[in-house]
């Protein structure tokens, strides 16, 4: 197939050939098991059964794998590989640095440099990065965190213009979520590089700038992944994120923006973990409070915009070292769980997750794990299959009741930002942690290979993971060196001065940052101008 062809096929989308099963039986778009049930049809309003009259039957989900290391050229590279084994969308991770707004040369990231993912400080990086890959036909989720989302976007946005592709035709989404990391060390990073409420703020800007300039970009992932990945449970990351998600919309509508004008283009992120029938119903209630919430208390008009969109990566922390081939069958339920749960795009996750970011093996394999479920099994042939079972409806119902007694509990504390800020939410993760752990090493809770089932006398097999380059990280640091040495910028302090009097004037920061990327900024010098502006310094 024509390199050409296959990006045409990401825009057109797959759906299966026929709806029959294997016996020839014709299989309906969907069921109502009682003449009540009749009005909750997949594609209505509030969108329990799917945010879609036919879900799958009309167009499979994105297969959108997380990818990045190393360098932009490198992680090019893995792109390439991931769209010709059938990826249908991008999924770019980035490193520590990138994420918290650093360049690879700060001497609090030596030795974690393309680590955890890409390493981008430059405008150069950015067009690598993309080579080759057609930014308004290929869908891209770009994973930072504000401030660093601002200068990233930015970039991205420059490297499309410099392309001649508009804004508007952009397709993708921004991670952009503040309160991505939540408990432990992490938590300690985000709010000692910034303050919460500056991320938020520019969080904010960022979506506000997208709502007006980038019709076809989500503007925010709200990260509920990152949450359940901590230990707590499904209901705690339900209420999270749709906590989060409400408030962000809030302080949009306060800043003078109809729901209608951005909640189309939120979007959410959130975990397929081992119980499959809650996962499902988790996602059945989730897609009930967020339609109710926009309705009924934001106002929202268009159906459109009470849809709750979510990206599904399947969850890591059930994956385990010892025995690792058994991830293969764990991530394979996790994905059918989010296929059964009308997920809008999936990552699985890769077996070799414990030990190292995937290999190119890993990698196909997850496709291939997709693409088994979304070709060989059927399920994609009526909406909500598991609509009408009397456990999914009765979980649905209960997990939708626990989840707005969580929320109405964090209301009643102030909302989400504000619980965040106190150590409510670490609290709750912390506890959920050590019972999870509890649970695992006494053996309540089974993992197979693990805590039971295991055998100690067996070899475990050889396999291969993922190997950086050595010097890999040297290279980056002296790359950026270089790159600063030798950019002939005039107006690159203009630029500057300019983003620092925004900043500090409380404007909406994405113009500036847009014009001190495009003379010549790196990430890092734009985000230590933030902290410039406001104050804020961090020490080596």
């Amino acid at each position: 197939m024509s390199t050409d062809r296959l990006f045409d096929r990401y825009l057109e989308g797959e759906r299966p050939a026929d709806f029959k099963t294997l016996s020839g039986v014709e299989l309906p778009a969907f069921l109502a098991d009682r003449p009540s049930a009749a009005g909750e049809r997949p594609g209505q309003y509030p969108f329990t059964r799917g945010i879609h009259a036919e879900m799958y039957r009309q167009r499979l989900w994105t297969r959108r794998q997380q990818s990045g290391y190393g360098t932009p050229r490198e992680s090019n590279e893995r792109l390439h590989y991931l769209l010709r084994q059938g990826a249908t969308g991008l999924n770019i991770d980035t490193d520590m640095a990138t994420k918290l707004g650093f360049d690879p040369d700060h001497p609090l990231f030596e030795g974690e440099v393309g680590r955890q993912g890409t390493s981008i400080a430059t405008l150069e990086d950015m067009e690598q990065l993309f080579d080759g890959i057609p930014l308004d036909r290929v869908s891209s989720t770009l994973i930072v965190q504000p401030p660093a989302s601002a200068p990233f976007l930015a970039m991205y946005l420059a490297v499309a213009r410099r392309r001649g592709i508009p804004p508007s035709a952009l397709i993708g989404t921004i991670m952009n979520c503040a309160l991505t990391q939540l408990a432990g060390a992490t938590q300690q990073a985000i709010t000692h590089f910034f303050p919460i409420d500056f991320s938020v703020r520019v969080g904010l800007d960022v979506m506000e700038y997208c709502t007006r300039e980038m019709r076809r970009w989500n503007i925010v992932n709200v990260n509920a992944y990152n949450m359940r990945e901590t230990g707590i449970n499904a209901i705690q990351e339900a209420a999270f994120a749709l906590s989060l998600a409400l408030e962000y919309a809030e302080r949009l509508i306060a800043r003078g923006l109809d729901a209608d004008a951005f909640a189309q283009r939120m979007a959410f992120f959130t975990a397929a973990h081992m119980d499959l029938f809650e996962e499902v119903a988790k996602l059945r209630a989730m897609r009930r409070i967020w339609a109710r919430l926009m309705r009924e208390r934001l106002g929202a008009k268009d159906d459109r915009s009470c849809w709750f969109r979510t990206a599904i990566q399947t969850a890591a922390l059930p994956l385990t070292a010892q025995e690792p081939l058994n991830n293969i069958v764990r991530a394979a339920i996790q994905t059918l769980a989010a296929v059964l749960g009308g997920s809008q795009s999936i990552h699985t996750t890769s077996y070799d997750e414990a030990y190292a970011l995937p290999s190119e093996a890993s990698h196909r394999l997850s496709i291939r794990t997709q693409q088994v479920i979304g070709y060989e099994t059927n399920v994609v042939k009526s909406a909500d299959p598991l609509g009408g079972s009397h456990l999914v409806e009765w979980l649905t119902d209960r997990l939708e009741a626990d989840i707005l007694a969580m929320m109405d509990d964090i209301r009643a504390r102030g909302g989400f930002v504000s619980v965040f800020k106190a150590g409510w939410v670490e609290q709750q993760i912390l506890a959920a942690r050590f019972e999870h752990m509890d649970r695992v090493e006494s053996g309540e809770q089974p993992v197979v290979g693990l805590n039971c089932f295991h055998d100690e006398e067996e070899e475990e097999p050889k396999m291969e993971f993922f190997a950086y380059e050595q010097e890999m990280p040297e290279a980056r640091m002296r790359y950026v060196r270089e790159y600063r040495a030798r950019r002939q910028a005039p107006a690159l302090q203009p630029a500057l001065d300019a983003l620092r009097r925004a900043t500090a004037a409380g404007e909406n920061v994405m113009p500036p940052v847009l014009a001190a990327v495009e003379a010549g900024a790196t990430i890092g010098e734009v985000c230590r101008t933030f902290g410039e502006a406001i104050g804020h310094t961090v020490e080596s």
